[in-house]
């Protein structure tokens, strides 16, 4: 069974349709990318998943269970961490205290426990030593690495990522993707919305092309990027990948 599931799943805006009719599984220890052009409804449909939006129709299960249904948010967000494209962090607080917030707050926690691994965390996406910085004084892939350090410390079984490069200068792209790369080689669900196509290439099991909040094509990252069948996917990736495909 997916660990999750989306059908046919609707969600307008103002009347306006940003999913219509999307449908999709992730298998447990997968990672799918989300790709396509900027408004077709590949951030939306991370959030949905989140419980940041809801849906208008349709249905997503995750881990077994109706989304729709669920109470506590919080407990069911410390299963299913996200990664923002914004990073979040409170400024006001430093490294340290950002990854151990929730941990005390939602898991109950004691201060020790949390710190012993919020480190634990910080070390494995190589931000142990500024533990003590405020995020005022991090470059953009500093802070997103501690935004990914401060999800995993939650323990989650799954992992959204919202674009978690798009905010970053150029230099720092690489650095995120190595963390993300390095969590798919450890059997980590994800499913990562992304305009790095050669990212999406590497690490993904699944590609989902989405346009104007319809899925146009799904496969393995061999069929999306070598043999797209849809007109529309050859057209975004000879845009996007300087490459021409041929019918």
């Amino acid at each position: 069974m997916p660990i999750i599931e989306v059908r046919n799943v609707r969600k307008s805006f103002d009347g306006m349709g940003v999913l219509r009719d999307i449908c999709f599984d992730v298998e447990k220890g997968e990672v799918v990318c989300l790709i396509g052009p900027s408004g077709s409804g590949k951030s939306t449909m991370l959030r949905c998943i989140n419980l940041l939006e809801d849906i208008d129709a349709g249905k997503i299960t995750v881990l077994s269970e109706d989304i729709s249904a669920i109470r506590d948010i919080n407990a069911y967000r410390r299963r299913v961490g996200m990664v923002f494209q914004q990073f979040n962090l409170f400024a006001n607080k430093n490294v340290l205290d950002n990854c151990i917030l929730a941990q005390m707050k939602v898991l109950k926690k004691d201060r020790k426990s949390a710190q012993e691994t919020a480190m634990e965390q910080l070390k494995k996406v190589g931000m142990a030593d500024f533990a003590k910085a405020y995020p005022s004084t991090l470059s953009g892939g500093q802070k997103q690495r501690v935004a990914i350090a401060r999800a995993l410390c939650m323990e989650p079984e799954i992992m959204l990522f919202d674009e978690p490069t798009s905010a970053l200068d150029p230099e720092m792209v690489g650095e995120v993707l190595s963390v993300i790369r390095d969590l798919a080689n450890e059997d980590m669900t994800m499913v990562i919305v992304t305009h790095e196509m050669a990212f999406a290439k590497e690490v993904a099991d699944k590609v989902v092309f989405m346009d104007n909040g319809i899925i146009l094509e799904e496969g393995s990252p061999e069929e999306i990027f070598n043999d797209p069948k849809n007109e529309r996917t050859r057209q975004f990736l000879s845009r996007v990948i300087k490459k021409e495909f041929v019918s």
